[in-house]
This record gives C-alpha cells, sequence and structure tokens, in this order.
C-alpha cells in the first residue's frame, strides 16, 4: 500500500508496469543460517533476489544460498510478486537471466524480459538505463542499514524481513519529501 501512495505522490502510476531484477552475493557472518558458494563473484553466504519497480521500491524479495542460480530464485521471485498484488508487463534483467528456466517463470506470468546489455565498445563504467535504480537500490540498502552489509541473520525469512523493514524505511523517507514539495 505505500509503495503505492509514493509512487502516485511522485507523479507515477500506482501499479508498475516495468519491474527490475537482480541479485547480491552476500558473505554471511559466523551464525548458522543458510550458505553457499557464488562461483562467479567467490562470496561465500547467501544471495539476496530483488523485483523492484522502475522507481527502486523493492516489490518482492527471496533470500538463499549463493549457490542458487538467479533464473531459479526468478521463478520464485515473481510467484512472491504475484502472491503480493503486484503485477508488471515487463521485466528488465541482466544477461544472466536467460534460458528455459527463464523463459517458463516468464510465461507463466505473462512477463516481457528484456535484457539490458552494454554496448561492446563501452569502457569503463556507464550506467544502464533504467537498470542503474536496482543497483542503488542495492547500495542504499547496504550502505544506510548497516543490519544489511552482511548476512546476519539466522534464517532467511528473518533476512527478508529485514530487507522489507529497510525498504519501508526508504518509503516512508520518499512519501514525506513528496509532503514536502509544492504542486
Amino acid at each position: 500500500m505505500l509503495t503505492r501512495a509514493v509512487r502516485a505522490k511522485h507523479g507515477r502510476p500506482a501499479e508498475p508496469r516495468t519491474a527490475i531484477l537482480d541479485s547480491q552475493s552476500v558473505v554471511s557472518g559466523p551464525q548458522v543460517g543458510v550458505r553457499g558458494t557464488d562461483g562467479k563473484k567467490k562470496v561465500r553466504g547467501s544471495k539476496r533476489h530483488v523485483l523492484t519497480c522502475s522507481r527502486g521500491f523493492v516489490l518482492a524479495a527471496l533470500v538463499t544460498a549463493a549457490n542458487i542460480h538467479d533464473t531459479q530464485a526468478a521463478g520464485w521471485l515473481f510467484d512472491r510478486a504475484a502472491q503480493a498484488g503486484w503485477a508488471p508487463e515487463r521485466v528488465k534483467v541482466d544477461g544472466i537471466y536467460t534460458g528455459a528456466r527463464m523463459d517458463e517463470a516468464a510465461a507463466r506470468h505473462g512477463l516481457d524480459v528484456q535484457i539490458s546489455t552494454r554496448p561492446p565498445e563501452t569502457k569503463g563504467f556507464e550506467p544502464l538505463p533504467l537498470r542503474w535504480r536496482i543497483e542503488a537500490t542495492f547500495g542504499t540498502l547496504s550502505t544506510r542499514y548497516r543490519r544489511l552489509t552482511r548476512h546476519w541473520e539466522q534464517s532467511p525469512a528473518a533476512a527478508e524481513d529485514a530487507i522489507s523493514i529497510a525498504n519501508c524505511h526508504r518509503l516512508l523517507r520518499a512519501y514525506h519529501r513528496a509532503q514536502d514539495c509544492p504542486a
């Protein structure tokens, strides 16, 4: 409800048509809990899979062991977003979200998957249109909310709750900023 209110206050439709999907591998603390190794990023811990709206607000989050492939978690994340009442038309992803699993998950929810890639001649960092918002979301979650700098929780559900609490705080700040702006 708060996400819809903030989007409306910022002049956007309350129901997002475009979502952005990505994951973040996070080192685990010393506690007992779900762990794995993300071989590509050389991180032993967990992975946060997040689906955001085009404004960067979290629509659904899923925490798994770091060795779970992104395309496998995408289907579970789309299911969660649908259960929460979100029905975007398209989803922006990076190049790892390809293959039969991703196609099946997108078809099940009627999503148009749009893969964002950098032009081959690009040197250095260049933000991709709209995709930079989820990177900003990850950056904000892990720098402003100390609890999210590492995976400190005992269970994936507790870690997902920590993401939800941080997102709620972001939404309240955005709502307050919209209240202060003259119309």
